[in-house]
């Protein structure tokens, strides 16, 4: 069951209570949940003086599998989603951050699995891009899979909703910004990349890919070289590989 206004699972609740820009009601921790993790949520909640409420197995039926939020789920303060309260709201100030920067934006363009998607977003903000953008149709939404999924990343890093990626696109690219796409039809390899900043990458639907207008935009396409059988890598593996490439030389 999502529910929004709240962070379910061990390391995301940690990372929002360590994050700034949240205000939170209360942490609801399971009595037999114990360890070093507990304890290091504990001291997180003391610390911005928010209630610590333990409760019994029945209080979690409501927030999925166990495997989901683990004995430990925070409410955010009404007004608070699980974007970070100080992330850019606007895709101007993403634009000039990227360009001040010379930094690197990711583009989920019709990204629809929230596992996918919340690993794309912690791969991004470990390596240091300064932004994420997810189209606002037929795109997961940010629930607290997503969230548990990025461990806890959304906390770190600003994630952004757009109506019309072309626009944003184009806004980018005007702005001085390469556009960096992925596909298997691409022909610039990975390793080229980092000479592309700032950088707007794009990150197309698990199945279809780069839409063809989404793909006609862009400066340079980038292929990852397979060597074995598979003949396609994840979307968020994809990613993962792409930005580092872009940013190892940061």
């Amino acid at each position: 069951m999502e529910k929004k206004g709240i962070v379910a699972g061990r390391n995301p609740v940690l990372e929002y209570l360590r994050s700034q820009g949240h205000s939170f009601l209360n942490v609801a921790i399971a009595e037999s949940a114990h360890g070093k993790i507990i304890n290091e949520i504990i001291s997180a909640a003391n610390s911005r003086k928010v209630r610590i409420d333990r409760m019994g197995r029945d209080f979690f039926k409501d927030f999925g599998p166990s495997s989901t939020h683990q004995g430990v789920v925070l409410f955010l303060a009404p007004g608070h989603g699980s974007v970070p309260r100080t992330a850019p709201r606007s895709e101007k100030t993403l634009i000039e951050t990227a360009i001040n920067q010379k930094g690197v934006l990711v583009l989920l363009d019709q990204i629809n699995d929230p596992h996918n998607a919340g690993a794309i977003i912690r791969t991004a903000e470990g390596l240091g891009c300064c932004g994420i953008v997810m189209t606002s149709s037929n795109s997961v939404d940010i629930t607290p899979a997503l969230v548990k999924a990025s461990a806890g990343a959304t906390a770190h890093i600003p994630v952004h909703k757009i109506t019309n990626a072309a626009s944003f696109m184009r806004e980018a690219k005007n702005a001085g910004i390469w556009i960096i796409g992925t596909s298997d039809k691409g022909d610039a390899p990975p390793v080229s990349l980092s000479k592309y900043r700032p950088a707007l990458v794009i990150i197309g639907n698990e199945s279809s890919g780069m839409r063809r207008l989404t793909s006609e935009m862009c400066d340079v396409t980038a292929a990852i070289p397979l060597k074995g059988q598979t003949g396609s890598l994840n979307a968020s593996v994809a990613a993962g590989i792409i930005l580092y490439e872009i940013l190892k030389e940061a």
